[in-house]
This record gives C-alpha cells, structure tokens and sequence, in this order.
C-alpha cells in the first residue's frame, strides 16, 4: 500500500466512528479510549435533557472532529520529528484550558508515560462527569431542605 494512501485511509475510518482511525494507525489504547468514550457519551446522552443534551451534542462532535483530524495527522506524520506543541509545558496548559479536547495531545505526546496518561484522562474525564452532574446534584441538594424551597420560591425561583 502507498504511503500517501495511509492518511486517507485513517481519515475515512474516523469519519464512520471516532477511533476506527487510530486503531489502523496501530495507536489501539489511544483508538479504544476514544470510541469508548464517544460511544459512553452518545449512550449517556439520552437520560440528558435540554440545553444538557445540546451540550452533550456539540462535545460529541468535537471529539469526533478532533479524532478525525488527530487520526489524519499521526498517519501523514509517520516517520517525521514531532513538533514542539508535544512539549510538557504546552500540553499541560492545552489540557487545564481546553480539557477533553486536548487528550488526543496528550496521547500523541512522547513526553508522558502510559500512567501520566491514563492519571490525566481519568481527571479530566472525572471533572466533566461533575460538570454535566453538577445541576442534577444541585437541583437534589435544594429539595432536600424544604426551608431552602420556601425562600426559593418567596424569591420568585421555582426549583
């Protein structure tokens, strides 16, 4: 098979599921996390409801953007020096600025090992639960205390 055929091959994969690209580029952990975690989110999407469920949706397709493009990238970089945005400093800032969308940086990175990996998705992954749980939780905590829903609803907010 010709190398130029490689990357579009690995994009036309991503582009049925995100992560089939990564698989073929033989990155299987980096491929099965991220199938993995589209397919958890695209399932878990149906008990959301609302602006929840949009938000959902537009996370859904960035993540499946950014494994079409990561997948692209590492099979036309096959062979060639990586570039300076793997650096430590870089990756670290992308990751508490950007979170989930910087795993595949983190991933693709020579600068972390395997556990650095793991220990940083499973924080980011960890923190986006709780920032899609956090209302639902919020919304429990102020039924719980029916003094809370009285002055709630003397204020004119219906919980």
């Amino acid at each position: 098979m010709l190398t130029r055929e490689k990357p579009l091959i690995a994009l036309a994969l991503s582009l049925v599921v995100p992560g089939l690209g990564q698989l073929y580029n033989g990155e299987r952990t980096k491929g099965l996390v991220i199938a993995g975690g589209w397919l958890a989110l695209g399932g878990g999407s149906w008990w959301f409801s609302g602006l929840t469920r949009v938000s959902v949706g537009l996370a859904l397709v960035l993540v499946w953007v950014s494994a079409v493009l990561d997948a692209y990238k590492t099979a036309k970089a096959v062979g060639q020096p990586m570039d300076w945005y793997y650096r430590t400093s870089y990756v670290v800032a992308m990751v508490l600025l950007v979170g989930p969308l910087a795993l595949p940086l983190l991933w693709r990175s020579p600068h972390f090992s395997r556990f650095a990996q793991w220990a940083w998705t499973t924080v980011i992954m960890a923190t986006v639960g709780l920032f899609l749980a956090s209302p639902y939780v919020l919304g429990w905590l102020v039924k719980q205390s029916p003094e809370l829903v009285a002055v709630l609803q003397q204020a004119g907010i219906h919980p």
